[in-house]
């Protein structure tokens, strides 16, 4: 019998101590409805990167390594990654693609969103730079997919107010953000005409950034000189010259920095610090294509718009440093409550970071990585780049908390398959050699964040340190 059965049977014979029986209900009540946030002892949550496909159903895939991966998923309270793409039947669609993507029109059948939810993910973010390839009506057709499939899904709303907001799958809150982007995924608020107002336009939670390049005042004289009437002023104080989507700065010394836009860093911090009621863990994603380098290994075409260019790849887009914005914003996300903070969008491996006893994962590469068996790929502009071997290794953490702390942080390895044929863009968990070279690639990632991690077989494990900040 429950707590809160008891209490009221305890009501009906004693009615003289009606008082103190009601606020106990009261109490039991409260507690049950918090049952899954605060009664949890041991939680784990496991974690995927970007799924670049699958692009088909996954009934009846006889492979042992993709079993691993998905015994991975299904043994947690919580599967998490990033759905790219978009999910409906092409037969059944109404709308169109878009001129504007994130670089291309990936798509799945429906029956992808079911076998993801058959192999344990159950919670995805959807704010990035593929969520509007095929329109707002794709971005529609995609969420219901997903939610007749029983997942979860954060980061997109009807309305700018919603987008942003929290949702949960079962012990978890996932908020959902992406500094990578094309114009049009911005949410749009309704419009009133002449006595009549719109519905809201649906779209992605949207964090604006830019990079900044830092040059001398005499520098900037004659930017602004040669520019002429290009230049723009930019900048918090209108002193940056902005040339198109390019802004500078003066500074003391020459080097590359980056703005966030306030409004939107203060909607998501927001959004975190509402996520606790939800669930008893709060998930940060944010996909961010930004790195520290700034070598174009895919440059834009002639009249390709460069803010559409950059919703594609961004320069260096296999440097695993992230751009100076990234550390800030992920830790800023753990201060405004997120117990866990994920990094989507670079292709590679990035480095773990454990700050204020919490886990910020600066990138763990795909899931699903599924182009066919083909080695290369043409961008929408005509560029065509080839895949490197790195794009195809990743990490899949298993993340435990017991009471509400971060217990531990387990790194299972896992390779790609590259090949066409019935595996092609599953991951499969490594081994031997293969497990071993990724994960000392990724303890040399992480140390410059002070990260600890020790290699036992084919497994990377991550604790937290006594007496670390909470």
């Amino acid at each position: 019998m429950s707590s809160a059965a008891a209490t009221a049977q305890s009501y009906d014979r004693n009615k003289s101590n009606r008082i103190p029986v009601i606020r106990h209900l009261i109490a039991s009540l409260a507690l049950l409805a918090l049952a899954p946030a605060a009664l949890a002892k041991d939680v784990a949550v496991t974690l995927g990167g970007d799924m670049i496909g699958p692009y088909r159903a996954m009934d009846g895939i006889d492979d042992p390594g993709f079993a691993e991966v998905v015994a991975l998923f299904r043994a947690s309270d919580t599967g998490f990654a990033n759905q790219e793409g978009a999910i409906f039947d092409l037969a059944d669609f109404a709308g169109f693609p878009a001129a504007e993507t994130g670089g291309g029109y990936p798509l799945s059948p429906r029956a992808t969103a079911t076998g993801l939810r058959a192999m344990g993910i159950t919670l995805v973010s959807k704010a990035n730079n593929h969520a509007t390839d095929w329109g707002v009506p794709g971005l529609l057709a995609t969420r219901e997919s997903l939610r007749a499939a029983g997942i979860v899904q954060a980061g997109t709303g009807d309305d700018p107010a919603s987008a942003c907001a929290a949702a949960a799958s079962g012990p978890v809150a996932l908020v959902s953000a992406a500094t990578t982007f094309p114009p049009m995924s911005l949410p749009v608020a309704a419009v009133s005409r002449r006595g009549l107002t719109s519905r809201p336009g649906p779209g992605i939670c949207a964090l604006h950034v830019r990079p900044v390049r830092l040059v001398t005042e005499g520098e900037l004289r004659t930017l602004r000189g040669i520019a002429g009437p290009l230049a723009m002023a930019g900048g918090p104080d209108g002193q940056d010259v902005r040339i198109a989507d390019q802004h500078f700065r003066a500074a003391p010394a020459p080097g590359l920095d980056w703005d966030m836009k306030d409004g939107d860093v203060a909607t998501i911090m927001t959004a975190i610090g509402a996520a606790k009621p939800k669930a008893g863990l709060t998930l940060f994603a944010v996909h961010a294509h930004e790195t520290a380098g700034t070598a174009d290994d895919m440059p834009a075409a002639d009249f390709e718009p460069l803010i559409l260019h950059r919703a594609n790849e961004a320069p260096a887009a296999d440097d695993p440093v992230p751009a100076a914005y990234v550390p800030t914003l992920l830790r800023q996300a753990v201060d405004a409550g997120a117990d866990m903070v994920v990094r989507t969008g670079p292709h590679v491996l990035n480095g773990i970071e454990l700050y204020r006893g919490k886990p910020i994962f600066y990138g763990l590469g795909s899931l699903f990585f599924d182009f066919g068996g083909r080695r290369s790929y043409t961008a929408p502009g005509g560029q065509t780049i080839t895949l490197p071997p790195l794009w195809y290794e990743t990490v899949i953490p298993v993340v435990t908390f017991r009471d509400g702390k971060l217990n531990e942080v387990r790194l299972h390895p896992a390779t790609i398959d590259p090949d066409a044929g019935p595996s092609v863009g599953l991951p499969r968990r490594a081994h031997g050699e293969a497990a071993r070279r990724i994960l000392t690639r990724l303890v040399d990632l992480s140390r410059p964040y002070g990260t600890v991690i020790r290699i036992e077989g084919d497994t990377g494990i991550i604790r937290p340190v006594k007496g670390a900040p909470r």
